[in-house]
């Protein structure tokens, strides 16, 4: 079974290739919802070193929770959460198709 994008994307970055797990990431935003994969992205560009991330994030007022240990963990909890869901859905539709 081929791995799915996100598992793609998260091993790319994994690895550092953020401009891979960039591109992986903008097409897993357009499949399942960009509002998922925000942190993912902003994490890219700023892995990349992009000076529009770092202006966003540090225009951001400081929050509790937002150091990069918060957000690490915020994504890492969200990759399991999609992993999940898509593993879910694939069995969901495999159901399906058996019927």
């Amino acid at each position: 079974m081929t791995p799915s994008i996100v598992n793609r994307a998260n091993h790319a970055f994994r690895q550092g290739d953020y401009r891979t797990a960039k591109q992986l990431y903008h097409q897993a935003a357009g499949h399942y919802g960009r509002r998922l994969f925000e942190v993912n992205l902003t994490l890219c560009e700023r892995r990349l070193g992009s000076p529009a991330a770092a202006r966003t994030v540090e225009s951001q007022p400081s929050k509790e929770g937002t150091d990069a240990n918060a957000v690490s963990l915020q994504l890492s909890e969200t990759q399991k959460l999609l992993e999940q869901y898509y593993t879910r859905c694939q069995e969901l539709e495999h159901q399906l198709m058996d019927r």
